[in-house]
């Protein structure tokens, strides 16, 4: 990905969204969410376009599919709540397939080296995690699976996990799926995220409440949302 693309779509995005709406977000701003209440992901909004958008449609609706049914999320518990080996995961056996295929898979060239550089790393993470809890990436510098490899270094893994929110306030998740997926299965109640667009009916919740009023959500208008992570930094603590 085009970092300099990024950061001139995101750089639009924060320009246009002060100029129309009472409580805009900023972009590179991240927010705290819980993992283990992330129920659903969406592989249809595009990241080159830039994060921190406001977007309207159905796309929030129509892209979602259950992240608990993922190849990754079901490898991650698969390796560390039962202890198999990960030739025994989905994501390995896909990624078996992919390179008999004659595919490469995440920039790696062999199944052999996917298995010692890739797999290894994620266990590595998973004990990281677990030790030490989720550090940010600012803050806990990342070393890449293999700094060889472009996939791997490119800069959409310097981010936090990216998700967008739906019209009723929905958490999707978007990008980072192996480190989510971890955060989620060892229990971790919350973790930082990268927004990468937001409903325009759920900016709308968000410009109610900066305004004062009752942050209900959605297209019914008839939930209030106080404690939602993207609500509560604009509320006073004599509205929360």
């Amino acid at each position: 990905m085009d970092l300099d693309r990024l950061r001139y779509y995101t750089r639009w995005h924060g320009f246009a969204n002060d100029r129309r709406y009472r409580a805009p977000a900023d972009p590179w701003e991240s927010i705290l969410i819980d993992p283990t209440e992330l129920a659903y992901h969406n592989q249809t909004l595009r990241l080159d376009r830039g994060i921190g958008r406001v977007e309207g449609g159905d796309w929030d609706v129509e892209g979602r599919e259950p992240l608990r049914e993922t190849a990754v999320y079901r490898s991650i518990r698969q390796r560390y709540v039962d202890s198999d080996a990960w030739e025994e995961t989905p994501l390995y056996r896909r990624a078996e397939e992919r390179f008999e295929a004659g595919e490469r898979v995440r920039g790696y060239e062999s199944l052999d080296e996917y298995r010692r550089v890739r797999c290894a790393y994620l266990d590595d993470l998973i004990r990281s995690i677990e030790e030490e809890g989720y550090r940010p990436n600012a803050e806990a510098q990342h070393e890449p699976a293999s700094a060889k490899n472009e996939f791997e270094t490119a800069y959409v893994h310097n981010l936090e996990p990216v998700v967008a929110i739906g019209c009723d306030g929905e958490v999707q998740l978007c990008e980072g799926f192996h480190r989510a997926a971890i955060a989620s299965v060892l229990g971790l109640d919350r973790i930082p995220v990268n927004v990468l667009c937001r409903h325009e009916e759920w900016q709308a919740v968000r410009d109610r409440a900066a305004a004062g009023g009752s942050p209900t959500q959605g297209r019914s208008m008839s939930v209030d949302r106080r404690d939602h992570p993207d609500i509560r930094g604009l509320l006073s603590d004599a509205d929360r």
